[in-house]
């Protein structure tokens, strides 16, 4: 076993974060689920994080276990015990230091193969001196951030959840995005995304992903657009193994219903760029999704039976979820039922094994969830994701303006600051950003429960609620009102469920 070599997760990685360590994903546009756990967060011991950056690779499991020796200055049977567990541990492991209970994911430090790539994690930049902070929801730095280039698309998709009222161009020139990248890189951001903007339409797209990668940043890319071969030639030059293609349909006459396009060859030419993506060995996943105009059983089989012919990995099927720029009269025009969804996923169930890629079916705003009765609502509500808004995360818009969540885009109530004129540590630690991430009573509206709610602190200072749902639910104005799967929320003003 000492002779053997072991390598820290690629799918992890490790963040200083002044007071204490942050285990994360590395950005990545796939998690294989047989090697890594999905949306890791963990505040650890530094002690922790120095241990695992030894394991870069390089040196075998005897080598590294003498270094460990050297810097901690005890006894190589005791480096060995405090090691062992994380060694291609198959489940989560619980573990005990210095009073604190840490849970860890799978697979920390797996054997070392061919094709991982070898990361310079210098164990001397986790080591801390101040003192440890394990408690605290926010980040020191932003961990995440998301750059919204642009909000034009080739398509306007009836399900659309950009806010469409301001369709911009780039506002930002290449230079200060170039700029904003590298001072990211400088505090520590893990993660620098351009999600939720259609990036081959802005015209150094080619530029800005290649800084990108420059500064070990790897986006998530995905597009509507029918790609030119000379933009796929440049995608495999700069080694981009990974794309999402949206594809809603291969029907011209139902994309030109759900996705509004003018162009009669649209469907076409998005297959074709399939075709180029397969000859250059490009992965592809399709992202596709579902209203009552092109989700049913029949529609989506033809859709499946055309992409069968070309290799993809994964297509996920997703159901139009509203969001606060698709009008809830219109979303209740053109939403899947939850009769149909459950229709459609038994359908999905018998084929699946019929196609040479994965299907996925993801989850729906089930109304039992948003009306259901007290205990069911609690115990959802109880169970919810943490919200990384302002806590880990925050996005900058088209115009510069920065928000603390991508899909608020320019709500008043939550713009923290403007790249334009500020830095990006100074609009973290601005005075709009703190007073969010701190929360006071005094500030929420007489009409929101939240302001006498017994839980408020709990609630609101803990895993948070999702700003955009609310807004959702309620609207703009009433942007402080309780999350809509709260149990003591109000009923919705607005159809945010699929009933």
């Amino acid at each position: 076993m000492e002779n053997r070599t072991y390598i820290f997760n690629p799918f992890y990685t490790l963040k200083n974060d002044k007071n204490r360590i942050i285990l994360l994903n590395t950005p990545s546009f796939d998690v294989p689920d047989k090697l890594a756990d999905d949306s890791i967060e963990l505040f650890i011991n530094p002690v922790f994080a120095i241990i695992f950056a030894n394991f870069n690779g390089k040196k075998s499991y005897k080598e590294i276990l003498y270094d460990l020796e050297k810097i901690f200055q005890i006894g190589k049977n005791e480096i060995k015990k405090f090691v062992k567990p994380f060694i291609n541990n198959k489940e989560r492991i619980v573990v005990e230091y210095d009073g604190t209970k840490l849970e860890f994911p799978k697979n920390i430090l797996i054997d070392m193969k061919d094709d991982y790539i070898l990361r310079n994690l210098k164990f001397n930049n986790f080591i801390i001196d101040n003192e440890l902070d394990l408690v605290t929801y926010r980040h020191n730095s932003p961990t995440s951030i998301s750059l919204l280039i642009n909000t034009v698309c080739v398509t306007d998709c009836i399900y659309c959840y950009v806010d469409r009222r301001k369709k911009m161009k780039a506002q930002l020139s290449l230079s200060k995005i170039i700029n904003l990248i590298q001072e990211a890189k400088k505090i520590g951001v893990v993660d620098f995304d351009i999600s939720g903007t259609e990036f081959f339409l802005y015209k150094n797209w080619y530029e800005v992903l290649r800084e990108l990668l420059k500064n070990n940043y790897l986006p998530y890319l995905t597009t509507k657009i029918p790609l030119k071969e000379q933009d796929i030639l440049k995608l495999k030059k700069l080694n981009i193994k990974d794309l999402q293609l949206s594809i809603d349909t291969n029907n011209i006459k139902i994309a030109k219903k759900v996705n509004r396009v003018l162009d009669n060859n649209y469907t076409k030419k998005m297959f074709e760029t399939l075709k180029v993506l397969n000859s250059n060995n490009i992965n592809v996943v399709i992202n596709t999704v579902l209203t009552n105009i092109n989700g049913s059983p029949k529609q989506v089989k033809e859709l499946l039976d055309e992409l069968n012919k070309y290799k993809i990995a994964r297509i996920s099927l997703n159901p139009a979820e509203r969001s606060d720029y698709w009008r809830s009269e219109d979303f209740d025009r053109d939403k899947l039922t939850g009769k149909q969804i459950s229709e459609l996923e038994e359908f999905i169930e018998i084929i699946k094994n019929n196609y040479n890629f994965e299907i996925i079916m993801t989850g729906f705003a089930d109304k039992n969830i948003i009306e259901g009765n007290f205990k069911v609502k609690k115990l959802n509500f109880n169970n919810r994701s943490f919200c990384s808004a302002n806590m880990s995360k925050m996005s900058i818009l088209t115009d510069g303006k920065v928000t603390i969540c991508e899909e608020l885009y320019w709500n008043p109530n939550f713009i923290i600051g403007d790249v334009n004129n500020q830095s990006l540590m100074e609009i973290w630690n601005s005075d709009k950003a703190l007073k969010l991430a701190g929360l006071e009573r005094e500030i929420f509206s007489d009409d929101s429960v939240c302001k006498t709610c017994k839980e408020f602190e709990n609630c609101r200072l803990g895993k948070g609620v999702c700003w955009s749902e609310v807004a959702e639910a309620y609207g703009q104005e009433n942007w402080d009102f309780p999350s809509p799967v709260c149990p003591y929320a109000p009923k919705p003003l607005y159809s945010i469920h699929h009933d």
